[in-house]
């Protein structure tokens, strides 16, 4: 299947594009606040709008001068110089996006007015000789829906008025944007996570999370910097493997929500904490060459809260000094005591520098994801609860008689949740509830993967 059109959003920082981004999507991807250059990533999302379906992209929140080395780069097909790691990485990932793009969105602020830097950005974008639509956002009622006639004398045609914030001239830019480009009709979107496994990129500022999914990748998906909370907002990228789709989610680095003093980092912390709930798999990332510390304690009871597959990544294998041959053994018998709640989740050694062992994680992840929704015969089940019981006589949590164990049930899937029924006023201690799961993985595959088990007593 051919590539969406790309419909690309530029304009100087805080003119709102991550807000029309997400009103034109109707989703809430992009993080947007007052401060200028939130938006660090680009987010992409696909739209269908009168039997056209284009993907729309908003791009990280550049300075004219930073867009204007994108477009100078990729006119003179010339790399990337100059400038930090974060604003070099912001550059290509620019210059990508407009070298596909089928249509420019130029977004100005009708309250502000024009700037001079509005004016340098539209004769920029007249050199790249890409199809400009230009589109005055904040035109929140009817006398700022008068004032957008200022744009006209940027050169670049009737400027469309539109206000992310209520909505209003959305449909109308829609309309536009479906007759200029070039796309397929009749294509619509598959449902968001219909089919795909929904994966979580988690863990401390610095482990290298954003190095890993661009390996995983092959490609600068998103940015990468040894600067800590450089990735902000949650990063959705699909791709499909070994004919299964996967939703790849970087996440931006938690610290102790005490440290969180910034706004928006604040803002950042709550859309990472929904995405480890509604992940199916989460890859817990660890920097191998460091000391485990108290924040990775927290990271994984917040997984272990939300009940979803998990996989343990120690990252920076490369970063290791001292390889000798017992090393292997040693680093999973200090994991396994640092994680003692996540003994049933598999532990992948890679480098996302080097590339070791990163092509397994995806064989992982499809294999955990298939373990949350396997399910167990019940005539398996009946197996399991004779065994167990004759193994180990049931102990009770309080009352004077040990409980009786009528039935053993799968009640639900994604993750795996089991109900052992006892008699009337019984029930069953801690240990030995533990002891039901430790048979259940021994009776089927649930490697990666939390299990509940319930307690219903009988009635009279």
């Amino acid at each position: 299947m051919k590539p969406l059109t790309s419909v690309v959003l530029v304009g100087r920082t805080n003119v709102g594009k991550s807000a029309l981004f997400n009103r034109l999507t109707e989703t809430t991807k992009a993080l947007v606040s007052k401060t200028a250059g939130t938006t660090r990533d680009y987010n992409r999302a696909a739209v269908s709008w009168n039997s056209k379906t284009f993907e729309l992209i908003d791009t990280g929140g550049v300075d004219i001068e930073t867009l204007h080395h994108s477009i100078e780069a990729l006119i003179k097909r010339r790399p990337v110089t100059g400038g930090d790691e974060i604003e070099r990485a912001i550059i290509r990932q620019t210059k990508h996006a407009l070298e596909h793009s089928g249509l420019v969105l130029m977004v100005i602020d009708t309250q502000a007015g024009l700037l001079p830097a509005d004016r340098q950005l539209a004769l920029i974008l007249k050199k790249l000789g890409r199809p400009v639509l230009l589109v005055s956002n904040k035109a929140d009622n009817m006398a700022l829906r008068h004032q957008t006639s200022e744009g006209f004398t940027l050169g670049l045609g009737t400027p469309f008025g539109v206000s992310a914030i209520n909505g209003s001239g959305s449909g109308d830019l829609l309309d536009e944007i479906a007759q200029r480009i070039k796309a397929p009709r009749g294509r619509k979107p598959a449902a968001p996570g219909a089919d795909s496994i929904a994966v979580a990129v988690i863990g401390k500022p610095n482990v290298g999370k954003s190095s890993l999914v661009n390996q995983i990748l092959g490609e600068e998906r998103v940015i990468v910097s040894a600067s800590p909370h450089t990735t902000r907002e949650p990063q959705d990228t699909d791709l499909t493997y070994h004919d299964q789709p996967i939703t790849l989610i970087d996440t931006a680095g938690l610290r102790r929500q005490k440290n969180a003093a910034d706004t928006v980092e604040k803002m950042a912390v709550r859309k990472t904490l929904a995405t480890i709930r509604q992940a199916n798999v989460v890859l817990l990332v660890t920097d191998i060459s460091q000391p485990l510390t108290v924040q990775d304690s927290r990271l994984a009871r917040l997984v272990q809260d939300a009940k979803v597959g998990v996989i343990i990544v120690a990252n920076k294998w490369d970063l290791l000094t001292e390889k000798t041959p017992t090393i292997d053994t040693t680093m999973i018998r200090l994991y396994q005591r640092f994680f003692p709640s996540f003994d049933f989740a598999p532990l992948a050694f890679v480098s996302a520098k080097t590339a070791k062992n990163v092509g397994k994680l995806l064989d992982l992840v499809v294999t955990v994801d298939a373990n949350r929704r396997r399910e167990v015969p019940a005539e398996k089940l009946e197996a399991v609860l004779k065994a167990l019981v004759k193994k180990h006589r049931p102990a009770q949590a309080k009352g004077p008689r040990r409980p009786r164990l009528y039935q053993l049930q799968q009640t639900k899937t994604g993750p795996p949740v089991f109900t052992v029924t006892v008699g009337s006023e019984q029930s069953i201690h801690r240990s030995y509830l533990r002891f039901i799961k430790h048979q259940l993985r021994q009776a089927a595959d649930f490697t990666g993967v939390p299990l509940t088990i319930d307690v219903k007593a009988e009635k009279n």
